[in-house]
């Protein structure tokens, strides 16, 4: 049986969203509207547009899909219209081009764990105090951790794609210090991304600033969205290899300094992602800068994250405090071994 922290925390997460329509098509305009609101106002107020039937003339799309072969085919319609040369593809990491092998660790115990970490700060369930340090713990399981393709043809299906000639890039909310543990299961899973990178000028291979809010103009941003989406001071992000790693800061913002930055003249962009709030980001980021997107909302592991959404922790759990009792016991010294420099003579226990 479910306990009831996970039940309340499952009804937050899922319940809301159940009552969303499934298809936005949109045509290009600019609105004042922050891209939370207008993401939420799409949802609502466009799906009579689609049901109507006329929807050709609608240029951009937003969308749920738990095929990767129909991102394949919105790739395909732009490369025919534009050319691959003016076309990005860009995708999350976390439950949409890797899953991680076991709930522990990975996108979906990630945010159980930030949930708690606000709403219930006194769980038992909790493994950090803040939020720094279950970045710490999120650190660890990545290292230890492997991970695979939610669909097996995937690495495939994207290779393919990126024999067309299109930039591909991954946007991940991961931070720069999980870089080695992301590209070592990348190689793993079959992906390489640094070969179709988008080309860029003048980006750092180390962490950087991706915008500076006194001056955003510089970095491809405007005063009016800096306001608007209420961006705070920016925290470090890495462009490397072709994995963008953005900290958990705006997926639609930090696309356009890195467009800002980018050799290419890009013009259309399909963005791929589990979480619907970046995938509607990135939807109204770049409709108001006039580019055209197909932005996918990828539920191929809904029904995994949701049976953990709703299901019982414990054994997440316990699996946790075991290795967390591992680690303390293969790093403890022994209290004889540090006693007024006296040595601990052999014995079974501690010396081996």
């Amino acid at each position: 049986m479910a306990n009831r922290g996970a039940s309340d925390y499952a009804k937050r997460i899922y319940h809301t969203a159940a009552s969303r329509p499934t298809l936005i098509l949109h045509r290009m305009s600019r609105t004042s509207l922050t891209s939370v609101t207008r993401a939420a106002v799409a949802w609502c107020t466009l799906a009579a547009l689609v049901l109507s039937g006329g929807i050709a003339a609608w240029a951009s799309e937003l969308r749920p899909t738990e095929d990767f072969a129909d991102v394949a085919a919105a790739v395909d319609r732009y490369v025919d219209e534009f050319g691959p040369e003016h076309v990005l593809l860009a995708l999350d990491i976390d439950n949409t081009v890797m899953s991680m092998d076991t709930d522990l660790g990975s996108d979906h115990w990630f945010e159980w764990q930030n949930y708690l970490l606000k709403n219930e700060p006194r769980s038992r369930f909790l493994v950090a105090n803040d939020f720094a340090g279950l970045l710490e713990v999120q650190g660890i399981l990545y290292n230890l951790g492997h991970m695979h393709p939610p669909q097996p043809e995937l690495p495939a299906i994207i290779a393919e794609l990126q024999g067309r000639g299109i930039a591909t890039i991954l946007l991940t909310s991961r931070g720069p210090e999980f870089r080695v543990a992301t590209e070592r299961e990348l190689k793993r899973c079959g992906y390489d991304f640094a070969a179709t990178a988008l080309p860029v000028r003048d980006v750092p291979t180390g962490p950087f600033l991706a915008y500076d809010p006194a001056k955003p103009e510089r970095d491809g941003l405007t005063a009016t969205e800096i306001v608007a989406l209420k961006l705070q001071e920016p925290k470090p992000a890495s462009y490397l290899n072709g994995i963008f790693m953005t900290a958990g800061q705006h997926k639609g913002i930090m696309l356009l300094t890195l467009l800002n930055d980018s050799a290419r003249d890009i013009k259309a962009v399909v963005f791929v992602d589990d979480n619907v709030r970046h995938v509607g980001n990135v939807f109204s980021t770049a409709v108001d800068r006039n580019i055209e997107v197909s932005s996918f909302h990828y539920r191929h592991e809904d029904v995994r994250v949701q049976r953990f959404a709703y299901g019982d922790k414990h054994d997440v759990d316990a699996r946790w405090r075991t290795l967390k009792r591992a680690i303390e016991e293969a790093f403890s010294v022994n209290k004889r071994s540090r006693d007024d420099g006296r040595k601990c003579r052999p014995c079974r226990t501690c010396c081996r």
